[in-house]
C-alpha cells in the first residue's frame, strides 16, 4: 500500500512547478491535487519524477505552445513511470511446492513493489521474450491500468490545454497570459474568446471564420426572437 501525499508534499510539489511556470500556488490548488493525487494512489516520489519528466518534455515545444501541468498530468506520467518499472518483471517461485494462492500472492506483492520503486527494476531485457505468462498478465491488470506507448514521441490526441496559457488572438483583446479576456467595454470576461480556445488547442487563429460564426450565432439569436415574439 503506497503512503499517502502529505499537503506540505503537495506544497513542495507546486512550488516546483511555480518555479518551472512562474504560476500563482493558492490554498485550493494544495487541496485540489491532494485529493487528486491521493485518490490515484500516487506516491510522492513518483510524482516528483512526474513532474521533472513533464517539463523535460516541455523543452521540446515552443515556448508559446507550453503550458501547466496540472494533477491529471502528474497522474498520466506517474502510472507511466509504475509501468515501465515492471514492463521486464518475471516471476521466480521460491518454494517450488507452493499453491496457486501463494504464487498469486507473491507476485502481486512483487508487482507492487516494484511499481512502487522499492525493488531494484532490471536495466535490461530477458533474452528471451514471449507473451506474459497467464497468471502474470492477469496480476498486471489487476495491479496497473494500460498506459498509452508514446515512447516515438507520436500522440493520438493534443493533450487539454487552458485557454489563459496562451495570448488572445483577437485584436480588440489581446489578453496576455495568465489573464481574462476584455470585455469592448474594457471589463473583464466570466470565459475566454472563442479564438483563443482555440489558439490553445493549436488550431490557427482564422479572423473571417470567427466573423462568419459571430453573424451566424446573431442571425440565430435574431430568428429566435422572432419566433418567440410570433408566438
Amino acid at each position: 500500500m503506497s503512503e499517502s501525499i502529505t499537503y506540505e508534499q503537495v506544497g513542495e510539489l507546486l512550488g516546483l512547478a511555480a518555479a518551472r511556470d512562474q504560476r500563482t500556488v493558492g490554498d485550493a490548488d494544495i487541496m485540489a491535487w491532494h485529493d487528486d493525487l491521493n485518490g490515484a494512489g500516487v506516491t510522492y516520489g513518483d510524482a516528483r519524477n512526474a513532474l521533472a519528466m513533464f517539463y523535460v518534455e516541455q523543452a521540446n515545444v515552443q515556448a508559446e505552445h507550453r503550458f501547466r501541468i496540472t494533477s491529471p498530468d502528474v497522474i498520466r506520467l506517474a502510472r507511466k513511470i509504475r509501468a515501465e518499472r515492471v514492463r521486464n518483471y518475471v516471476y521466480e517461485p521460491v518454494d517450488p511446492d507452493e499453491t496457486v494462492e501463494q504464487c498469486q500472492a507473491r507476485m502481486r506483492a512483487q508487482l507492487r513493489a516494484i511499481a512502487d520503486g522499492r525493488v531494484q527494476v532490471p536495466q535490461q531485457r530477458p533474452a528471451l521474450e514471449g507473451g506474459p505468462a497467464p497468471e502474470v498478465a492477469a496480476a498486471l491488470r489487476g495491479l496497473l491500468r494500460a498506459v498509452p506507448d508514446d515512447e516515438d514521441g507520436e500522440q493520438t490526441a493534443p493533450p487539454r490545454v487552458g485557454a489563459m496559457t496562451v495570448t488572445c488572438p483577437r485584436p480588440d483583446c489581446k489578453a496576455r497570459i495568465g489573464q481574462h479576456c476584455k470585455r469592448p467595454s474594457g471589463k473583464p470576461r466570466t470565459e475566454p474568446h472563442p479564438a483563443r480556445v482555440d489558439v490553445a488547442r493549436g488550431k490557427p487563429y482564422d479572423p473571417d471564420a470567427e466573423r462568419a460564426e459571430m453573424e451566424r450565432r446573431r442571425a440565430a439569436s435574431a430568428a429566435a426572437l422572432a419566433q418567440q415574439a410570433a408566438s
